[in-house]
């Protein structure tokens, strides 16, 4: 299952969803890091948690993907 990642650096966020729901990716970029943070694809939702884990566990986790 394909997931879109959005890391939103000014509000510390990282979200999970299942479709990518960019509005204006003026400062964001799609499938690479602008000033504000990207949208990114990922094959599975396992790869997306595991990035969080390692690269931004300090970030909010939004999963749009499994509510716990």
């Amino acid at each position: 299952m394909t997931v879109w990642i959005n890391i939103d650096i000014p509000t510390m966020i990282f979200g999970i969803y299942y479709e990518n729901k960019s509005r204006n990716p003026k400062y964001k970029g799609i499938n690479q890091m602008l000033r504000d943070g990207g949208w990114f694809e990922y094959e599975s939702y396992q790869e997306a948690i595991n990035l969080y884990k390692r690269e931004y566990p300090s970030f909010k986790l939004l999963d749009n993907v499994r509510q716990y």
